[in-house]
């Protein structure tokens, strides 16, 4: 009875109800007084579980002459309250991610979050938040492609593996690239890049802008990344950008 004990507090009964339900359905039907001794609780405990269980579907109550007595219903009924408990997580979860930036909102308030990451691992940070956030219909990055390659080689199945799911989300991502080594045009429908001329700067970071975030990383020396959530900070950076884009051919 322990694995069943077990199974019934998952549903959500408490130790009583429990008890009370397993107690009636291996004796059957039988007066409140008789269960309180053999569970070893007050009536009162006991009206209390049944009431509960009734609600639930796992009891019912009946006469028997001219007493009032319970009866626990079938076990398959167990199987039908795990299906709705089920069912209603499902619909919790849902109306859960589609109002979880509200609550993203009630914790920030209007001061930006600031993390900083210190090397590689910020990667990982980058593309949970990207592949988990609503991040819009644009998505910029500025950034030296040389020295991102070089951080994060595209070889590496991690960077492989996020950037072809990057490439299948309904967004335009348009590109701004410092590289010693230009390519032809992308064939990713969703993807644009654009080059920055080498001799007139230099750098050694990126920056990635989307939703109502931006990552800013620095790979000379120590590899440090800043991530900032912040609609106002993230807007500034892509009217910067979309700037920077349309004066470039």
């Amino acid at each position: 009875m322990e694995k069943w004990i077990k199974h019934l507090q998952s549903l959500g009964l408490s130790e009583s109800e429990t008890n009370v339900y397993l107690a009636v359905l291996k004796l059957g039907p039988q007066p409140v007084q008789a269960i309180s001794k053999e569970v070893k609780l007050s009536r009162v405990t006991v009206y209390a579980a049944i009431e509960s269980l009734t609600k639930l579907g796992l009891m019912t109550s009946v006469e028997k002459g001219k007493k009032q007595v319970y009866a626990a219903e079938p076990p398959e009924r167990i199987v039908s309250l795990a299906e709705n408990r089920v069912n209603s997580m499902k619909s919790t979860i849902q109306e859960i991610k589609n109002s979880i930036q509200e609550l993203k909102l009630v914790q920030s308030g209007d001061k930006p979050v600031v993390k900083m990451f210190e090397g590689p691992e910020a990667f990982g940070a980058i593309q949970e938040d990207v592949l988990n956030s609503q991040i819009g219909r644009m998505m910029y990055e500025f950034g030296n492609l040389d020295e991102i390659t070089r951080v994060y080689p595209y070889q590496e199945n991690i960077r492989a593996d996020y950037l072809k799911k990057l490439a299948k989300m309904p967004i335009e991502r348009r590109l701004i690239f410092l590289t010693k080594n230009k390519t032809p045009q992308s064939i990713e429908a969703n993807k644009k890049i654009k080059y920055l001329d080498e001799s007139k700067c230099k750098f050694f970071g990126d920056i990635f802008v989307y939703g109502d975030t931006v990552w800013i990383s620095s790979f000379k020396g120590k590899q440090i990344t800043v991530m900032v959530k912040s609609q106002e900070i993230k807007d500034t950076f892509e009217a910067a950008l979309s700037a920077l884009w349309d004066s470039l051919p």
